[in-house]
């Protein structure tokens, strides 16, 4: 009977996870939407564009970018859903997110550890701009 107490908390605790991701990404998903029916999206895209084409993605992926890097993965991937990317741009913004995610509250975190802040941030960009410049061009 212990087994079946397990799998019932264990699901009961799934459930209210995912609560609190579905309740955090559909804003996200949404406001993105609705930014994609307006010239609002494209205005962006067009501001974030030359920058973004360096690594093979559209100007607009740029809010998922940013969602990624300021706040984390999940509006990251909620920003992402509308905007019709390609296996190769969605790899690339996952490669690039997995190195540079969540940048305010992690590197808030490190300068507690008393690491200093912007050496550690400029390596993370870097790095996460490198990698995602160079699957780009090696993708086949």
């Amino acid at each position: 009977m212990k087994i079946l107490e397990h799998i019932l908390n264990g699901f009961k605790n799934g459930i209210k996870i995912s609560k609190k991701i579905v309740i955090f990404t559909f804003p996200f998903y949404l406001l993105v939407d609705i930014l994609k029916q307006t010239e609002i999206l494209g205005a962006i895209g067009s501001f974030f564009s030359p920058l973004m084409k360096l690594i093979g993605l559209p100007g607009e992926a740029s809010i998922a970018m940013i969602s990624g890097m300021s706040l984390n993965l999940y509006a990251a991937i909620a920003a992402m859903q509308p905007l019709d990317l390609t296996v190769k741009q969605i790899t690339i913004i996952g490669l690039f997110l997995g190195i540079a995610h969540n940048l305010i509250i992690e590197t808030v975190i490190l300068t507690r550890t008393g690491v200093r802040a912007f050496p550690v941030l400029l390596t993370r960009l870097l790095t996460a701009f490198l990698a995602a410049f160079t699957v780009n061009i090696l993708w086949i």
